[in-house]
């Protein structure tokens, strides 16, 4: 315990602090950012009070970290909202679209190409070149209808 007491000083506390800020430009998250600024407000703490002892320096740390983390998560909240709420989710915003199939759909898959890409669709059995409408996501498919076409009757005349 000698070992703390006797080296633990201002220092040690924004040099900890800052390496954690440091360390979390290569995280892809903020966890080391919050106790990396207790321990520099420690550190700052231990220069203005030179006589606080270590074991006040440990407990500051630890009510700082706890502080600054909660205060980050409630300043820096996100709240779910994105501009782009598709940007990973590119099948959810095909449902609606109306395309040309691509190729039939032959006991219930068949492909379609949107965009370059080629998508699994499922649905009814429909030969190739037929207007569908996606009308939802099942998993990596898209599920499929047929559209359906104003004065045109499956029925011969």
């Amino acid at each position: 315990m000698e070992f703390v007491t006797a080296t633990l000083t201002p220092w040690h506390w924004l040099t900890a602090g800052v390496l954690l800020c440091a360390i979390e430009l290569f995280a892809p998250t903020t966890f080391l950012l919050w106790p990396g600024a207790a321990a520099i407000l420690t550190g700052l703490l231990a220069f203005l009070l030179p006589s606080v002892g270590w074991q006040l320096q440990v407990a500051v740390f630890a009510i700082l970290a706890v502080a600054t983390t909660l205060a980050g998560r409630v300043f820096f909240k996100r709240d779910g909202k994105s501009d782009q709420p598709s940007l990973n989710r590119r099948g959810d915003t095909l449902i609606g679209r109306q395309v040309a199939l691509s190729e039939a759909i032959v006991n219930g898959a068949g492909a379609v190409i949107v965009n370059n890409t080629r998508w699994r669709v499922i649905g009814p059995d429909l030969p190739a070149g037929v207007q569908i409408k996606v009308v939802s996501l099942e998993g990596a498919s898209l599920s499929v209808e047929a559209v359906a076409t104003v004065g045109v009757t499956d029925q011969p005349g």
